[in-house]
């Protein structure tokens, strides 16, 4: 199935406005529409091939419904449709109201699921991961698979530059409330942590309980992750060993780097791009692994991006290098 009409729900938000950017030199892709308010939706059906939702959680699971019906793809970058086990009051306040299209939800984190082409007749909705998952599962997943460390004893440390909260007027995001601040929040109750331990049971096929702790930035973008664990059975070579297992579940990536070099630690090495930056450690006897990414990017719609290729069958990178 051919997909090149785009519509862009959100446009104004950071995270439509850097999907723009990736659309505007894309080799296939085209932008047909951006989509306002609720009365755009109803008339878009054999004009656009697939919408990508950068709008608040509510907006997105009243919109996906509709453009579905219409037989147009979705990819909704909120978090709408990530939550499978857990109830969407509790980590997001608000009653799912389409529970048939949040079973048929695919979560799609590249590369640890490829979406397969599109085909005809067939609307899919994709639920694109969030930004602090996003950063930490291409760090716990390898993490876990290498059956070196306990599942049951993760501590995952995340802090996120502002641009994270999206594009609202709070008094806490207030260049005057940030400057020379950092401090906890949501801490025991951020929407991301269900979504992290969904994900690494589907990935990874393992149950985690793991301290969650996010982190507000006095930067406008950028992730910065770092999992603390304890060693299950530690390899003979130790942090060596373990790196390579990072290396054997990333080569071939070309947006992932994966080493033992402080350099990685760097966010302003990826910000405004879509690479992944993986360090492996051993500090004090125990493993600690880091991940940076730019939230916007590879976390939002660089990620999307990835998924809308990966949908119309063409080279993940289009647009996004």
């Amino acid at each position: 199935m051919s997909i090149t009409r785009i519509a862009v729900a959100g446009s104004t938000g950071y995270s439509g406005q850097e999907f723009l950017k990736l659309l505007s030199r894309h080799s296939q892709f085209r932008l047909a529409a951006k989509i306002g308010r609720e009365e755009n939706v109803e008339s878009l059906g054999g004009k656009v091939d697939l919408a990508v939702l950068c709008t608040p959680n509510e907006i997105s699971l009243e919109m996906a419904p509709k453009l579905l019906a219409q037989g147009i793809h979705v990819i909704d970058v909120a978090g709408a449709f990530r939550l499978k086990r857990h109830a969407y009051p509790e980590w997001y306040g608000f009653e799912h109201a389409s529970k048939e299209w949040l079973a048929r939800a695919e979560y799609a984190l590249v590369p640890w699921r490829k979406l397969a082409p599109a085909r005809e007749g067939e609307a899919r909705l994709i639920a694109n991961p969030g930004c602090f998952p996003t950063a930490t599962l291409m760090a716990l997943l390898p993490l876990l698979k290498s059956g070196f460390v306990d599942p049951a004893r993760l501590v995952i440390d995340a802090k996120s530059g502002t641009t994270g909260a999206g594009r609202k007027a709070e008094v806490r995001l207030l260049f005057s409330e940030l400057e020379g601040e950092f401090q906890p929040y949501k801490v025991g109750r951020h929407q991301h942590w269900p979504e992290i331990v969904e994900a690494t049971a589907q990935f990874a096929d393992l149950e985690i309980n793991p301290v969650f702790v996010t982190e507000l930035l006095p930067v406008s973008r950028g992730i910065s992750v770092a999992i603390f664990g304890e060693w299950s059975k530690r390899p003979a070579g130790g942090a060596a060993d373990l790196l390579k297992v990072f290396e054997e579940a990333y080569a071939g990536e070309p947006d992932v780097s994966v080493g033992a070099d402080p350099a990685l630690l760097s966010m302003k090495s990826v910000v405004n791009t879509n690479r992944v930056h993986i360090h492996v450690a051993e500090a004090y006897g125990r493993p600690v692994v880091f991940s940076v990414i730019d939230n916007l990017v590879r976390g939002a719609a660089g990620q999307a991006m990835l998924n809308a290729n990966a949908l119309a069958g063409i080279s993940l990178r289009d647009g996004l290098t």
